[in-house]
């Protein structure tokens, strides 16, 4: 029975015209709209055009391998975010991390168990789907957040990065160049999370903090710009607060709802209701209005 509903675009990569012919028919009936390549080449042409939401990639393939196409996608801002699952028949451990490490987020032995793939698909699209919400709910909500690989290079970021990277630069490469520089050499000593860089090379001041890793090879940071961090080190100080305590007290003297503030510290909106009672207590307050007056008084009277 077909599913006329359709579930997102699937392009595959394989120059077997069997095993392309028997992956989309049982894709097709599925509800997803499939796109068809039979070699790297061709699947960075087509994705190019039109843009598909998950890549099934044979690995090996005339022309182009799909090792190289891969590599090639995640070089494109536009693409990088497409997921794609390996199909191969190696399966010796060099050839698996070697699909990883070209970017991939899985992979699947030949002959293909069309259930399993088929689950692998939807996990992946559905893991995709969240990750682009959460960061267009970033951008809306003003966050200064990026992710970037081991290398240092940025893989994503908000439009308010952009900016307020350009201007604090004088130096048209130097977010090309020397932050992915600094990155690299900070990410090799493995920080913790929520520790900061202070960045070099900038007309005025500002440090990254590391948030997590929400998927394998990437690095969600934050950019701190220099009003953050007197406020909160203001508050920090003014009402002994911690470190987290002041970050959440920030972001609620600027009006964020417990969502946003969880979208931008990374923790959920019950994580930080639970610092909201503290912080209340040592600033003698009951409510969130009145802790923001508390704030901006103190603030204003600096």
């Amino acid at each position: 029975m077909i599913n006329n509903k359709n579930k997102g675009v699937v392009l595959i990569a394989d120059d077997s015209l069997d095993s392309v012919g028997m992956l989309n028919e049982v894709l097709a009936n599925e509800g997803y709209t499939v796109l068809v390549a039979l070699d790297g080449l061709q699947a960075l042409a087509i994705a190019d055009l039109m843009t598909p939401d998950i890549i099934l990639m044979d690995a090996i393939m005339p022309n182009m391998d799909g090792f190289e196409a891969c590599l090639a996608l995640k070089q494109n801002s536009e693409l990088a975010d497409i997921p794609v699952i390996f199909m191969t028949g190696l399966s010796e451990t060099e050839d698996v991390i070697k699909g990883l490490e070209a970017g991939g987020v899985d992979y699947i032995n030949k002959p293909i168990k069309l259930d399993e793939l088929l689950a692998r698909v939807k996990v992946h699209l559905n893991n995709s789907r969240m990750t682009k919400n959460a960061r267009v709910a970033l951008d809306e909500v003003g966050q200064l957040t990026f992710a970037c690989d081991l290398n240092g290079v940025i893989t994503w970021s908000t439009k308010h990065v952009r900016q307020l990277l350009a201007s604090r630069s004088d130096d048209l490469k130097w977010m090309e160049l020397q932050l992915p520089l600094q990155l690299k050499a900070w990410l090799k000593h493995s920080p913790e999370k929520h520790t900061s860089l202070q960045l070099s090379g900038l007309i005025t001041p500002l440090q990254v903090t590391f948030l997590g890793r929400p998927s394998l090879g990437e690095y969600l940071m934050r950019l701190l710009d220099d009003d953050e961090l007197v406020a909160r080190a203001a508050f920090k100080k003014r009402f002994e607060l911690t470190e987290r305590e002041a970050e959440v007290l920030f972001w609620l003297s600027r009006g964020k709802t417990n969502i946003e503030m969880g979208q931008i510290l990374s923790m959920s909106p019950r994580t930080v209701n639970k610092h909201l009672e503290p912080i209340y207590r040592k600033l003698s307050v009951e409510n969130r209005t009145t802790a923001v007056s508390v704030c901006l008084q103190y603030l204003g009277n600096r």
